[in-house]
């Protein structure tokens, strides 16, 4: 791999390496940068290269937390879904000691991010093809927001650690979130396109026991009896 530290914008002659080159990778310093915050994310979202932004300190961290929980365009920056992946961590006990100002940042955004997220479980068995599984999916609640904010909460997908926040889920809770399950909305995708992949463990269950029907069907009995 090809390792470009700039600054944002990137150079002309820097951008021209990535086309030369598809191992290339940019390093983004968030401190010499013109760009920064929203304007920043939307430039890395439509430039479509891949990157990540290296911060100098907490509160550098804490200015693109604060845009990126809302931010309503899909875009893969490792750092700030590792920050993310650890604050939901933290909001379910399930990593100590993250920074409180993190937390205080994000605090209203957390509980509709770690909603979104859990609910995907229904998603999971209402891609199954099985009627059972789709009739226990759509017996939720019913989620018809369209809106955007927020929605990289699909760029978290890819990674392992997140889904220990699936350890003690309560299932009444969980919403069947229509427009998020059906549509194309996540750069021309669908949701199927960030769930199924090989880091995620509820998706490589369900891929592995979905010729044994009676194991899942036995699944959501047990789920309705809770």
């Amino acid at each position: 791999m090809n390792i470009v530290e700039t600054k944002a914008p990137i150079a002309i002659e820097d951008l021209k390496k990535y086309f030369a080159d598809k191992e290339t990778f940019y390093l983004i310093n968030y401190k010499d940068s013109e760009l920064k915050g929203e304007k920043l994310l939307t430039y890395l979202s439509n430039l479509d290269v891949p990157a990540d932004i290296k911060f100098s300190t907490l509160e550098e961290i804490a200015e693109m937390i604060a845009v990126y929980v809302k931010f309503n365009l899909i875009v893969n920056i490792p750092s700030l879904e590792e920050v993310m992946v650890n604050l939901l961590l933290e909001y379910n006990n399930k990593l100590p000691q993250v920074s409180e100002e993190l937390l205080e940042v994000v605090k209203d955004d957390l509980p509709i991010w770690d909603n979104i997220i859990k609910s995907c479980s229904l998603f999971n068995m209402y891609s199954i093809e099985c009627d059972e599984f789709k009739e226990f999916a759509l017996s939720h609640t019913h989620d018809d927001t369209d809106s955007t904010q927020g929605i990289n909460f699909v760029s978290l997908l890819k990674h392992s650690n997140l889904f220990a926040i699936f350890d003690d889920v309560d299932h009444t809770e969980l919403k069947f979130y229509t427009k998020y399950f059906n549509d194309y909305m996540f750069k021309g995708k669908n949701l199927y396109a960030y769930w199924a992949n090989i880091e995620n463990p509820l998706f490589v269950l369900s891929w592995n026991i979905a010729n044994d029907t009676q194991e899942m069907r036995d699944y959501v009995v047990a789920l309705h009896e809770e």
